[in-house]
């Protein structure tokens, strides 16, 4: 398949609309295709009425109704934001309007394919839809397709929620539950309505995905084997591909970048900054302490609000923090507050940790959210009763975020389920060993040192498990510790696992080489290039003969 455009259906992506970790995937897959000289754009909400003056602009009535389409570039890629009154609601997912966005998408998406080049588009060879979002405009790209070969459409799982759809949402869109098309269905190319198939699988978004899709694409071999066969069926393994996410972090730049910033003041207070010792003690003992005006900053201020009512030192005025009064060694964690990141299983874990361990320090860089109320309670006491060891930063906050990475001992990912986990890459990026759950795409991403030995770039827990987490925690942080001071006597009886003591006592440098295994691990296999190379890889497939059972 000679390959010329590329589209992308999404309901978030840099730099237009961020809430989670799928925003970072359609910009950062269509940059490589477009330096290939492939066509990219990427289709999406504009959740927002403004409208950039600089753009192009058309104006269309569908079904009676104003949109707006606004086109713009951005790193070689195409953006098509489609305004109407849903779409300019700014709540990229909330409930009150978002069955209504997933309805005025999919309306618009025939529309742009006949308008393509009134839009400055090139008629797509790919559709690619994310997430269970664009499942009903899919529908509406596959009804407009009729019995045509092309555009292949291409059903991406980035998160698997189970989402179950009404046949009101399907009715809304404008299908007819009498239209008569191929799907694919317990391992067969069926001839069936949409209300015969919506019925099959009872609804679900993503099994509506797979069964009319021509491909289905996640992000991890894991989650495609466990999470996803568990709920999808056997049909995921026979037309599912694995596509992996990256990052563009690359730890000689990071440095460059923290130092941009950061380097007269840590002269001034730590003297050196050559090594992540002094980067350590300058973030703990300066930097938390001075975070700049507008940090941290919180997008929904609804929970803003919540957490102001009820914080506490270490906390001071509009969520800044008062510095630790002592260095020591540093676990972070990141992420967003939510039952999935295993936050409070984390919280559990620092408590058993600290009576052993009193020395080790931990911050948490999360972005609450409504609805993790429960999880930000959880970190407020946390701090509150441990001001000596533990720091909260609620919200983003660029000018410390990198230099966290950067200046830690060991990333913690306690997740309770991760499709493939960028912020375990982040950190391996940065040369921050991970100590993360045994679960989907973290298994892939982290090389265990129980198996890998010296090779090796963390370690893996079971998920839920505080006491398996606070063991794990401590033994790397002490194991990183004596490395870093070039001394096991210290912190010997503090590393509890006889393979990390026996790796220290071959290789009294042993965490320099994890964390260059950390780099290498990143450079090598999870930059954005890879993973748009994997990308290509699965559509060439399209044109194959077990690929293509929705066509």
């Amino acid at each position: 398949m000679a390959l010329k455009s590329v589209w992308m259906v999404t309901f978030e992506a840099i730099p237009f609309a961020k809430v989670g970790g799928l925003a970072e995937v359609p910009t950062n897959l269509l940059v490589p295709l477009s330096k290939k000289g492939i066509f990219s754009a990427i289709i999406m909400p504009s959740h927002s009425p403004v409208i950039d003056p600089r753009a192009e602009i058309v104006e269309r009535l569908i079904e009676g109704k104003k949109y707006v389409f606004e086109k713009t570039m951005y790193k070689g890629i195409h953006f098509l934001r489609v305004h109407s009154d849903f779409l300019d609601d700014s709540r990229v997912y909330s409930e009150d309007v978002l069955l209504n966005k997933v309805v005025d998408l999919a309306k618009a998406l025939p529309y742009i394919l006949t308008w393509a080049s009134d839009l400055g588009l090139v008629e797509p060879d790919i559709l690619h839809f994310h997430d269970w979002h664009s499942v009903v405009p899919l529908l509406k790209a596959k009804e407009k397709r009729g019995e045509d070969e092309k555009p292949y459409l291409v059903y991406h799982v980035h998160l698997l929620v189970r989402r179950k759809l009404d046949w009101a949402t399907i009715e809304a869109a404008g299908l007819r539950r009498d239209w008569v098309h191929k799907a694919y269905l317990n391992g067969k190319t069926l001839h069936v309505t949409l209300r015969e198939v919506f019925d099959s699988v009872e609804g679900f978004a993503e099994k509506l995905g797979l069964a009319e899709s021509d491909q289905l694409i996640t992000v991890s071999k894991s989650y495609l084997e466990e999470d996803l066969l568990g709920f999808l069926g056997r049909d995921v393994t026979r037309r599912g591909l694995v596509v992996y996410n990256g990052t563009d972090w690359q730890y000689e730049t990071l440095i460059q970048e923290v130092l941009s910033i950061h380097r007269d003041r840590i002269e001034k207070t730590v003297g050196n900054t050559s090594n992540r010792s002094s980067l350590r003690k300058y973030l703990l003992l300066h930097a938390l302490g001075q975070l700049p005006k507008g940090e941290p900053k919180i997008p929904d201020e609804k929970i803003k609000e919540y957490i102001l009512e009820r914080v506490a030192p270490p906390f001071r005025e509009e969520l800044k923090l008062d510095p630790f009064p002592f260095d020591g060694p540093l676990a972070i964690t990141t992420g967003r507050l939510s039952r999935q990141k295993g936050f409070d299983t984390m919280a559990e874990a620092i408590e058993i940790l600290l009576r052993e361990f009193g020395e080790a320090r931990i911050i948490f860089l999360v972005l609450p959210v409504w609805g993790g109320e429960k999880y930000v309670d959880v970190l407020i006491e946390l701090s509150r009763e441990y001001p000596y060891n533990v720091r909260v930063i609620f919200g983003i906050a660029p000018s410390v975020y990198k230099l966290s990475h950067l200046a830690a001992d060991i990333f913690v990912a306690p997740s309770r389920w991760e499709p493939f986990g960028i912020m375990a890459i982040e950190a391996l990026a940065a040369g921050c060993p991970v100590v993360g759950s045994k679960v989907g795409g973290l298994k892939e991403t982290v090389l265990d040192i129980h198996e890998h030995g010296i090779k090796g770039t963390g370690l893996l827990v079971p998920p839920d498990n505080p006491y398996e987490l606070a063991d794990a925690m401590r033994n790397m942080l002490a194991f990183m510790e004596a490395s870093n001071q070039g001394s096991l006597e210290r912190y010997h009886r503090k590393i509890g696992d006889e393979k990390l003591l026996s790796i220290l006592e071959e290789y009294l440098d042993a965490g320099e080489i994890i964390r260059k295994n950390a780099i290498d691990r990143v450079s090598s296999t999870f930059t954005w290039e890879k993973a748009a190379d994997m990308l290509l890889e699965a559509y060439s497939r399209l044109a194959g003969p077990n690929t293509k059972g929705g066509v």
